[in-house]
């Protein structure tokens, strides 16, 4: 019995124990799997892509984001409802939304939205790729991170 006791601790901590990585295995000739791209900081907020490569940013073309798009943001929540250079931005404090004018620019690959709201600078960067709005198993097509003053959240966009 008192090796029953010390037996059964080894098995369950090693049912618990992280498995080794396997080596990747890679086509006959011998090409590596490609790994994901390292985190940025953006990606410990609730909205984040689905699934991005390290090319994402490289290989979006600004013309992929369309001239009329929904975005929405988890925790806090927050949508923005984007019609040629119309904003309406919307909160659960304010459902019907405050529409505003905004100029489309181009940056890093993606469009950019940017007017005023209640005195403070907001801006839409939007991009394409896969994006989770972390409660739902909707994947949008669209990435966005939206800026309002200095608070700063992620979203996705359809």
């Amino acid at each position: 019995m008192k090796i029953l006791f010390p037996s059964l601790a080894l098995v369950l901590l090693a049912a618990c124990s992280q498995p080794s990585d396997p080596e990747p295995v890679g086509e006959p000739s011998g090409t590596a799997i490609p790994q994901p791209a390292p985190a940025s900081s953006l990606d410990a907020l609730p909205a984040s892509p689905a699934s991005a490569s390290a090319n994402d940013s490289a290989s979006v073309l600004p013309a992929t984001v369309p001239p009329a798009f929904r975005a929405l943001g988890t925790e806090p929540f927050w949508s923005a409802s984007v019609k040629g250079a119309t904003l309406t931005y919307s909160t659960p404090e304010s459902p019907d939304g405050i529409a505003i004018p905004v100029r489309r620019t181009e940056r890093d690959g993606k469009a950019v939205f940017a007017g005023t709201l209640d005195g403070k600078p907001l801006e839409l960067e939007v991009g394409a790729g896969n994006c989770s709005d972390g409660m739902s198993d909707t994947v949008y097509p669209l990435t966005v991170v939206r800026r309002i003053g200095p608070d700063i959240q992620r979203g996705c966009a359809r």
